[in-house]
């Protein structure tokens, strides 16, 4: 009998091995306890099971994550359930903070260009116009940078996904894919220069950092973070960017593969054509 019963793997099953004992102990010292006291243990054996099943659907409701043993995650269904689509306000939001960067960037560039606009109503027109192409590139790069990865890599990445962690922090990436016991995630971001802001990638990198240690705590699964520069702009030496970036990965605890590639490039490898 007792060679059927298996080593305890899943937290679920310590859940119900505890309420089990609970309940049958709690039964058991029953008539051994004074009958001035019986009636308010009654109550407590009548309410805690009540409360330990409201607990438990509170917790499968809002971080049902920790019910899942490390060993779970060899499951590759089991391990994608941490994972979920942005809400739409979620990448609304992410996409505006990433667009802002690239506009900031844009705009340092463009500064004496504007300052020549004499004419009000014209500038107001050409910031307009920028925007909108800028807005157009940043998207675009976003779509063809996650199609050549999967293709290179011959994996199928899931777009705009997020983790929460236990903490309740929730980190998003543009992509996402499992390749065995591997984990590859994807941020892409556009350039217009040769200068890259630490501000811009910081960001990236920390939660790459918090991702690892975060599954190694979980699981044995490797974590690579993809970082793709996609260069809008032909003058740029996609080499000084890739420089750049390397100085500012070295920095961190993450396993990072860098990819720079122009924009003109992702284009001409897609037959796109605005």
């Amino acid at each position: 009998m007792l060679e059927k019963i298996g080593h305890i793997k899943n937290p679920l099953t310590v859940i119900a091995i505890f309420a089990a004992i609970a309940e049958i102990s709690g039964t058991t010292v029953l008539p051994f306890i004074e009958p001035d006291n019986q009636g308010l243990y009654v109550w407590f054996l009548m309410l805690f099971p009540v409360f330990l099943v409201g607990v438990f659907f509170l917790t499968l409701n809002f971080n049902h994550k920790v019910l899942y043993a490390p060993s779970d995650y060899k499951n590759e269904d089991n391990f994608l359930k941490s994972f979920s689509r942005a809400t739409a306000e979620e990448r609304e939001e992410k996409y505006r903070e990433e667009f802002e960067e690239t506009a900031e960037e844009t705009q340092s560039e463009n500064t004496q260009e504007s300052k020549s606009q004499a004419d009000q109503g014209q500038k107001n027109s050409f910031n307009k116009d920028r925007n909108s192409m800028l807005m157009a590139n940043f998207f675009l790069a976003e779509k063809l940078a996650i199609n050549k990865l999967s293709k290179e890599l011959s994996l199928d990445f899931k777009t705009d996904v997020r983790f929460e962690t236990s903490s309740h922090r929730k980190i998003f990436f543009d992509g996402l894919a499992l390749d065995g016991d591997t984990i590859h995630a994807a941020e892409i971001k556009l350039f217009r220069n040769e200068y890259v802001s630490p501000s811009r990638i910081d960001k990236v990198l920390l939660e790459s950092e918090l991702m690892k240690g975060h599954l190694k705590g979980m699981d044995s699964k490797e974590f690579v973070l993809h970082f793709v520069a996609v260069i809008d702009n032909p003058e740029v030496d996609l080499r000084k960017v890739e420089e750049r970036l390397k100085k500012y990965v070295s920095r961190y605890d993450a396993n990072v593969r860098l990819h720079v590639v122009s924009l003109a490039d992702l284009r001409n490898e897609y037959q796109y054509s605005p």
